[in-house]
């Protein structure tokens, strides 16, 4: 049973009355276990007690109608109503309450993503998760283009007779607006969905191999690096002494002592770190190789002070999670926003942020250092050589000596 969370039993007998109050007890516990403080836990209610009222104005008598498509046209149109009266806030609330429900399976059927994706492209998303050697956040990639592409032919061409003129003619738009981008992921997304359309009998021929990228001068767009001293800058401006601070410093060292992505940092969990050889694996590369990586002093330092003095007991098994509740864990967009923003104290003016910055500059370093380009392109996870060869351009005076030991990859 959850301790007391309204003083007066006539303010929690209102909460408790409804069609939602049936699970108060389950809402306020799942509160509480998630590390949410009583003040907090005290508004939530209130606002799913806002949310039943509205439900009831609806005729809405079940907690079930919350489900599926319908539920979710339900919940959109709640939270355009909270918008629209400066209510926004109330939708965290709404989120949390059905995350928890959830959890304890008393809603079962909410609308995921997929389920309000076009019947073509859910039929292309099961496709792309048969492929093997595609992380969920490629085939995420991947089906934001598609919808995009069909989007820009208007949903009402018959798919049978697309043509690679449709293709090169979106295509020249989005290097346009991207500025030829160097990942250009939305051709490898168009590769993969005519392949898609032809395996699965939709076109009568397979034409993917004519898609080609928008014309690119091989390395005419260089990765931003920053210098040695703008990476001290960015490390220097954290504020140790809180918490969070605590948390983004050990961070920013991971992604700065070994060119982490940001999801790569997001996933390290607990068990990763064997404290007694001082290593640290990194699992779920886009190479789909596993490595193992010494533990240096400097981030086994950082990491021990953070779990000891900042990281809440948690189910997760996740090192960073957020600070406030709901303590779950953190993302590759999160360890993104910290990156931008400890570059943003720093003073820097950057063309570009994010945690690839980061990686660029390490990758420079490790060249100016005649680290080979296969060592480098193991230690971050590429593919093939040409992803690393660029950073041989960017090998100027831009990065000098760092403290730490090239690390051996296992």
């Amino acid at each position: 049973m959850h301790d007391k969370v309204f003083p007066k039993p006539a303010i929690e007998a209102k909460h408790r009355s409804g069609l939602l109050g049936a699970h108060y007890d389950c809402f306020v516990k799942w509160m509480q276990n998630n590390g949410y403080s009583r003040h907090t836990i005290r508004s939530h209610v209130q606002r799913i007690t806002h949310f039943a009222h509205y439900l009831r104005q609806k005729g809405i008598c079940s907690i079930h109608q919350l489900e599926g498509i319908n539920g979710k046209e339900l919940l959109d149109a709640y939270r355009h109503y909270c918008k629209h009266r400066g209510l926004g806030h109330r939708s965290f609330s709404l989120k949390s309450y059905l995350q928890a429900l959830k959890e304890v399976n008393i809603i079962s059927n909410l609308a995921s993503r997929d389920s309000l994706l076009s019947p073509l492209t859910q039929q292309f998303l099961t496709f792309l998760r048969g492929q093997n050697n595609l992380s969920e956040n490629t085939i995420r990639r991947h089906i934001g283009w598609v919808e995009k592409f069909l989007r820009f032919l208007g949903y009402r061409k018959n798919i049978s007779s697309i043509g690679i003129a449709e293709i090169d003619r979106f295509i020249e738009q989005e290097a346009i607006r991207l500025k030829h981008a160097p990942h250009r992921s939305y051709v490898h997304a168009l590769k993969n969905f005519i392949g898609f359309l032809y395996h699965s009998g939709k076109i009568p021929v397979d034409f993917s191999y004519l898609i080609s990228n928008p014309r690119r001068y091989k390395l005419q767009s260089l990765p931003s690096v920053l210098t040695y001293s703008d990476v001290e800058k960015i490390l220097n401006v954290v504020d140790r002494s809180t918490k969070t601070g605590l948390q983004h410093y050990a961070i920013l060292l991971l992604l700065t002592t070994y060119g982490l992505r940001a999801g790569e940092v997001a996933k390290i969990k607990l068990e990763d770190i064997n404290w007694r050889k001082e290593t640290i694996h990194i699992s779920g590369r886009k190479t789909g190789k596993d490595l193992w990586l010494p533990l240096t002093p400097q981030v086994g330092k950082a990491i021990l002070k953070y779990l000891k003095h900042a990281r809440s007991s948690s189910k997760y098994r996740e090192i960073f999670l957020h600070v406030y509740a709901p303590r779950t864990p953190l993302n590759g967009s999160n360890i993104t926003y910290v990156v931008n923003r400890y570059i943003q104290l720093a003073g820097l003016n950057l063309p570009r942020g994010g945690a690839h910055i980061l990686r660029h500059s390490f990758a420079t370093h490790l060249i100016r250092q005649g680290v080979s380009l296969k060592h480098i392109g193991d230690l971050l996870g590429h593919r093939n050589l040409e992803s690393t060869h660029i950073y041989t351009k960017t090998a100027i005076e831009r990065l000098r000596e760092v403290a730490l030991e090239v690390p051996e990859v296992e």
